[in-house]
């Protein structure tokens, strides 16, 4: 329990820090203040890389669980859907040739 409280915390403080470092970053330029294009993609593309670090990117061992667990969740809907594909067309058939 500690450990996910200290964890959270620390979560807490970097998100802090990164909010408080992208924010010196706006307001740089005003508005009516004519910037060239290769400044504006230069800007844009620093503020995705500064957003991109305040993402909570889950750990390797979450993001196996969650693969593993989509796969299974698929496979198994997969063969439910075929399986009450194959039983739907059987009993159609069956009653289409006996019904001739």
């Amino acid at each position: 329990m500690n450990e996910m409280n200290r964890e959270m915390r620390r979560m807490s403080e970097r998100e802090e820090r990164l909010a408080k470092k992208a924010d010196r970053n706006i307001g740089k330029f005003n508005n009516e203040e004519k910037v060239s294009r290769f400044k504006r993609i230069s800007i844009y593309l620093g503020e995705v890389r500064t957003e991109l670090k305040r993402v909570n990117w889950p750990s390797v061992d979450t993001l196996s669980t969650f693969t593993i667990v989509t796969i299974v969740t698929i496979v198994a809907m997969t063969l439910l859907i075929f399986g009450m594909d194959f039983g739907f067309k059987n009993t159609l058939i069956s009653l289409l040739s006996s019904g001739g």
